[in-house]
């Protein structure tokens, strides 16, 4: 008889499965539903293509000064592409898994979930509902993980946003298409109208690369990269909660 009760409540969680699959999942891999993550994400991307660009220019235009004092300078400038290369494909994974963790959660994690929980419910298993419980915090845990990663490197990353658009608008003015004697000494006027001497400018220019660098690295890597850190270590913690008491209850009033 008691399972008979327990049926309504067990085809309500499977239908709980179902609604999870065909109608939240679709909706939550939806990017609509995420258009600030991923215009954050995308406002990233562009800064750094666009220090890239810039990085290669300064490099190519610095080389062609004359008496190659600041050939080691262009050369810095040239190996900077492949740490940009690490953020840019830090962004797009970051961008691919915001919808796609949305079949994760809503499409595997909550329905598995909720057959555990009929499952515990049939059994009378104590140990199995709250595993369920447990299973629906690491599926919402999962699905928020980018989300926040990106949140918290977008407060970071609006205090330096200024600083990194200057660095990009000065390697635009001293990017050189061709190399004609005449851009060479274009360039080295506006270098001398602006600093003081060439290599002490482009010795500045390239600090500002490499603190727009860091500061992408930070932004775009490091902070959603303990976001997740977090999230794991709050799940580790939470499954290693010992809340087998029920089941001991369980059986002593079999027991008795």
């Amino acid at each position: 008889m008691k399972i008979i009760k327990n049926i309504p409540i067990v085809l309500a969680f499977v239908i709980i499965a179902l609604i999870s699959v065909a109608k939240i999942t679709p909706k939550a891999c939806d990017p609509a539903v995420h258009v600030h993550t991923i215009d954050m994400i995308d406002t990233q991307i562009d800064s750094v293509l666009k220090l890239t660009a810039g990085a290669t220019g300064a490099s190519a235009a610095i080389s062609l000064l004359p008496d190659d004092q600041c050939t080691p300078i262009a050369q810095q400038f040239a190996e900077l592409g492949k740490y940009f290369l690490i953020v840019l494909s830090a962004l797009y994974l970051e961008k691919y898994l915001v919808t796609m963790l949305g079949y994760v959660s809503f499409g595997a994690i909550i329905p598995i979930a909720s057959l555990v929980l009929c499952a515990g419910i049939i059994a009378k298993k104590t140990k199995a509902k709250i595993f369920a419980a447990k299973l629906v915090i690491v599926a919402f845990a999962v699905y928020f993980a980018i989300p926040l990663g990106i949140l918290a490197s977008e407060k970071v990353y609006s205090n330096y946003a200024d600083s990194i658009e200057q660095t990009i608008g000065i390697a635009d003015e001293i990017s050189i298409q061709d190399e004609d004697t005449s851009s060479v000494e274009k360039f080295i006027s506006w270098i001398g109208d602006a600093a003081g001497t060439i290599v002490d400018y482009v010795t500045g220019l390239l600090s500002r690369f490499i603190e727009a660098i860091a500061v992408m690295i930070v932004t775009s890597c490091l902070i959603p990269i303990l976001v997740v850190v977090a999230i794991v270590w709050l799940i580790k913690i939470l499954f290693k909660i010992d809340l087998s008491f029920g089941d001991t209850k369980e059986k002593t009033a079999g027991q008795e």
